[in-house]
């Protein structure tokens, strides 16, 4: 594809932090991109207007407005796709209110990471291919690693890898602050197991508490898998409290074979 024929690009958002990041991963790709935000000079709607292929980065919280007032505005031949952290709603707006081709993005790291090498994206097909193989092929060009899903089967997975992996942290988090623990201490005696889990909570210190409350309680799986865990948990501190060791390596066994599938080269 040649220079006259690269399409320009619209962020919705794109002074945010994954917009940010776009942006400049786009522009390095040699794309022409525009970018409306709050208070900037162009509006989303002038996006809608001026560009082949729009980025929704916008909170979850307005994105059914902002795609009412910009889809109807996208030509048939034009492209709209999202950043949210959830996909099921999310694809089906963008289906409601517009007739161009549609594809769900989630781009499964922050925007702390210098580069797009070696991270994953998910991508949700919603309506047409042409787009969709262009987008893809940017991604993988510089690295991405892709994996094309369902919105459904997403949300289901996200329940899992964000909602009940945040959980955990923020309650190890909260558990040492209300411990009132001598964090020093804990990090001189940690091991280098928990020093990475350390490491991890300290991370949440960079990142959007309203994002994170959200992905918590807009998934529509994370109540049924977060009760799951509860059972689990339930269930593993029974058996600590009884002292039955029998039981207790049995439940390690079965941790042990799972994790010999997750990663069997290891």
């Amino acid at each position: 594809m040649n220079a006259a024929d690269l399409p320009r690009v619209g962020i919705i958002g794109g002074l945010g932090n994954m917009g940010r990041w776009f942006a400049r991963f786009l522009r390095n790709a040699g794309l022409p991109v525009l970018i409306s935000d709050l208070n900037t000079e162009l509006s989303s709607k002038d996006l809608a207007q001026r560009c082949q292929f729009l980025i929704l980065s916008v909170p979850m919280e307005v994105f059914p407005e902002v795609v009412a007032r910009v889809g109807p505005l996208l030509p048939e031949g034009s492209f709209m796709t999202d950043l949210c952290s959830l996909k099921e709603t999310q694809v089906a707006c963008m289906l409601e209110h517009t007739s161009c081709e549609v594809v769900g993005t989630h781009p499964l790291f922050g925007p702390a990471e210098e580069s797009i090498k070696g991270r994953r994206v998910a991508l949700c097909l919603g309506r047409g291919k042409k787009w969709f193989v262009w987008w893809k092929g940017l991604l993988r060009q510089y690295g991405a690693i892709t994996s094309v899903t369902t919105p459904k089967e997403h949300d289901h997975a996200m329940a899992w890898v964000q909602a009940l992996n945040h959980f955990m942290l923020i309650c190890l988090g909260k558990a040492l602050y209300e411990d009132r623990i001598d964090i020093q201490q804990i990090l001189a005696l940690a091991t280098p197991s928990f020093e990475r889990q350390m490491k991890i909570v300290a991370r949440l210190s960079h990142q959007d508490p309203g994002l994170y409350a959200t992905i918590q309680m807009s998934n529509p799986y994370t109540a049924e898998v977060l009760d799951n865990f509860r059972q689990y948990e339930g269930d593993l501190r029974k058996i600590i409290r009884k002292q039955d060791r029998t039981a207790f390596i049995e439940v390690f066994k079965q941790v042990q074979d799972l994790g010999r599938k997750l990663f069997p080269k290891e």
